[in-house]
């Protein structure tokens, strides 16, 4: 975990009886992977999952794939297929944390902690079952043994953990329906186009001050990524977005609906598991490469440049800079919000966007 305990700050400041302007003040350390250069790759890639208490998978993947690329290493069909499996599992058991652990507050009800224990020893589990020496970070690819009981087990925890976020799920859309928010914060959509930012790469590489980092856009536009943005192509997602636009119910509903397609996809993909031993070689010591990961909450990349076999400029975008930047979907789908208990309401659409650190929302008339 970061040293530091990050947050957000929302603070919605009133202009009458409508929401005028709202401030986001964030103290996420944009600038943490400064201390990861000067090490050496497999030193740095060991230590990535365990900095991050959320998507530890997610951060080793990226920085891995950055690594490899600066690297010059190709790797085998047999360890990315390996790595999808790994990224999925956390998926499916980051959507369902965030549903048993942080969704029944805002119905009134208390956290699911039986449900949300054994999710964390789920992805430990699948890294075992796959990496039994527990090499999956070292660049190339580890050697690849895959458990298929294991897995089988891993499989069987998920599908129980799905359940019962569904469950919680579906009180909460009730809850949004019975008060007639399936379209609140629903803004013109601005989604995350696959493969990200065209200019994702020159953006961190110029980025020494880390104020893209902090603040991302493209050419003005600050994109949505996430749930949403990802599964917004799917029949069912296009039909209820026709109907409320990127509101509460295509927000809540687009983390269910992927969590669902998640767990199916590793279900598949496990059938084709092959093993391999690992161990590529890096092919040159000096060079830069980036690393993207779809991880649960949004786009996650890395970039990293090599300097006579040691990392250095080693930089990481992550998704709750773009759905919590100022001019991002949240804000956008505050603006102008008016009716009662405003605070909860914005609490519904930031958990619906899921910033991954604790938040707070102040509601301030105007002066």
């Amino acid at each position: 975990m970061l040293p530091v305990e990050s947050s957000l700050a929302i603070t919605l400041h009133l202009e009458g009886d409508r929401v005028g302007r709202v401030e986001i003040v964030s103290s996420r350390l944009v600038k943490a992977s400064d201390m990861l250069n000067g090490r050496p790759p497999a030193q740095v890639l060991a230590l990535l999952p365990t900095l991050y208490s959320l998507c530890g998978t997610a951060q080793g993947l990226a920085g891995l794939e950055a690594v490899e690329n600066a690297a010059g290493i190709t790797v085998p069909d047999a360890q990315r297929t390996a790595r999808r499996v790994l990224c999925l599992v956390e998926v499916v058991a980051e959507h369902a944390a965030c549903a048993l652990r942080d969704w029944p507050a805002l119905i009134g009800e208390a956290q699911d902690l039986d449900g949300l224990k054994p999710l964390r020893p789920l992805i430990m589990a699948a890294r075992k079952a796959l990496y039994p020496a527990g090499d999956w970070t070292v660049p190339g690819g580890g050697r690849l043994a895959p458990d298929q009981s294991a897995l089988g087990d891993v499989l069987g925890g998920l599908g129980e953990a799905v359940a019962r976020a569904d469950d919680v799920a579906d009180r909460l859309i009730s809850r949004i329906e019975d008060d007639n928010l399936e379209g609140f914060g629903a803004v013109p959509p601005c989604l995350m186009p696959p493969g990200g930012p065209p200019d994702l790469d020159d953006r961190l590489k110029a980025d020494d001050g880390g104020s893209y980092r902090a603040r991302p856009d493209c050419k003005g536009a600050v994109f949505e990524t996430g749930p949403l943005a990802r599964q917004s192509g799917r029949p069912l997602m296009a039909l209820l977005m026709g109907q409320y636009g990127t509101g509460l119910m295509p927000r809540f509903s687009a983390r269910m609906m992927e969590m669902a397609s998640a767990l199916r996809e590793v279900e598949d993909l496990v059938q084709d598991l092959s093993g391999h031993s690992g161990g590529l070689p890096m092919e040159r010591t000096d060079g830069a490469g980036l690393g993207m990961v779809e991880a649960a909450r949004g786009l996650l990349a890395h970039r990293v440049e090599l300097r006579e076999g040691l990392l250095s400029a080693y930089r990481i975008a992550a998704p709750t800079e773009w759905n919590f930047h100022p001019d991002g979907p949240l804000a956008r789908g505050l603006a102008g919000a008016s009716g009662p208990d405003l605070a909860g309401r914005a609490a519904l659409l930031a958990a619906s966007l899921d910033p991954c650190v604790p938040f707070r929302v102040e509601v301030r008339p105007h002066a």
